[in-house]
């Protein structure tokens, strides 16, 4: 009697601490707040230390919003704080990195336990932090790279101020917010504030949607170094005309392009820090028309930047490896081998097996194609992308 006992408490004992673990791990908090906007906000900055800017405030950030200052101008608390807040990855994925341990943070509000949007039209927004809408001051600041929380740090610390504005949210909105360098020469930094439209817009769940920015800073074609290396370029002009490839990726050591969409016009991309959203492009979820129509195999999709006037392929226009610096660059994204990818000068895995399309398990399948909206975008020569997902049915075991 009494060992049988000791079993039920013990195995309540382990059942309790899972549980416990489990909410403890958890990164995602729902429930509404009153009258929300929904911010996701990314440190662009990034420099190289030389000489010249040895001196000069490192980009690791914290990011206040209505913060209360002491009578020396010092930040004591604030209604809403972003700390350690790291340059950004190069994929911003569709969900919170959960796996992520690190206080560190490569966008806000990252895996930092805040109350997540909601699903919103049937896309997924738990990358998203609510916030309170309304005319919000938003001040970042450069801090030491430690582990010591903000307003612990010693106040000679706190005072380091990058940016301070005045942003007005409205009820509902959706925004992306980046930190960018405004001006190459000058270094001046900013505050780029999007409020996005695909909530609002009919979007077929069969399509994969991508639109394109260049934040570069002004300036930077013109002044900035050149990169290029070999045949690659991570450096582009102001202006350029984008194509698409996309592929299949059979083997670890093959791949093949799928016919007809092949180095395909998508649109423009045009360097700019207006607050605009730009037209969206699609390929279809199943471009290959063999495929099983849930989860044909691994796929990648290649982009490429050209300075108008020139097409690759053609017997007019010289091969990207003869192009002056600038009038070429390709980002390759999804899995990629010596073929696939591999003459590119940028590259993004995003999705493991499938690059801009998410693969989940879902319903009787694993793993099930999944059509997402996204969005690249060029900043300083290095391209940066960001998936959005819808609801899906979740798995059967």
């Amino acid at each position: 009697m009494t060992t049988n006992l000791f079993h039920r408490i013990t195995g309540f004992t382990l059942l309790a601490l899972l549980v416990l673990a489990g909410a403890g791990c958890r990164k995602t908090e729902f429930g509404n707040i009153d009258s929300p906007a929904f911010i996701r906000v990314f440190n662009c900055l990034e420099r190289d230390v030389t000489l010249d800017n040895k001196d000069a405030p490192q980009p690791f950030l914290t990011m206040l919003i209505d913060p209360v200052m002491d009578k020396d101008g010092i930040p004591g608390s604030a209604d809403i704080t972003g700390d350690f807040l790291d340059t950004r990855d190069s994929w911003a994925r569709p969900y919170p990195d959960a796996g992520n341990t690190s206080i560190y943070q490569k966008e806000y509000p990252g895996s930092a336990k805040v109350r997540a949007a909601p699903f919103l039209n049937g896309y997924d927004l738990s990358s998203w932090a609510q916030v309170t809408s309304g005319k919000r001051r938003i001040m970042f600041f450069a801090r030491p790279l430690n582990e010591t929380p903000f307003f612990s740090l010693d106040k000679n610390l706190r005072r380091t101020v990058l940016l301070d504005t005045t942003v007005d949210l409205q009820f509902n909105e959706v925004y992306t917010m980046h930190v960018l360098e405004k001006n190459y020469t000058t270094r001046k930094t900013g505050l780029y504030v999007r409020n996005e439209t695909f909530v609002r817009q009919s979007l077929s769940d069969s399509l994969v949607y991508v639109n394109f920015y260049n934040l570069s800073s002004e300036g930077f074609f013109a002044n900035s170094p050149d990169t290029k290396s070999s045949s690659r370029s991570f450096k582009i002009t102001d202006t350029t005309n984008v194509f698409y490839t996309l592929h299949m990726i059979p083997t670890t050591n093959t791949f093949r392009d799928i016919p007809g969409f092949i180095q395909q016009p998508m649109g423009s991309m045009i360097r700019s820090h207006e607050n605009k959203v730009t037209p969206y492009y699609s390929f279809p979820l199943f471009a290959d028309t063999s495929s099983n129509k849930i989860y044909p195999g691994n796929t990648a999709q290649t982009f490429e930047f050209l300075k108008p006037g020139y097409t690759m392929g053609t017997s007019a226009n010289p091969s990207s490896s003869q192009l002056p610096v600038g009038y070429y660059a390709g980002l390759h994204i999804g899995p990629y081998n010596n073929g696939a990818g591999g003459r590119h000068s940028m590259r993004v895995i995003a999705d493991i097996r499938s690059g801009l399309i998410v693969t989940e398990r879902s319903g009787i399948y694993n793993p099930r194609y999944f059509a997402t909206v996204n969005t690249i975008e060029y900043i300083n020569d290095r391209c940066f992308v960001t998936t959005i997902q819808r609801k899906f049915d979740p798995p059967i075991y």
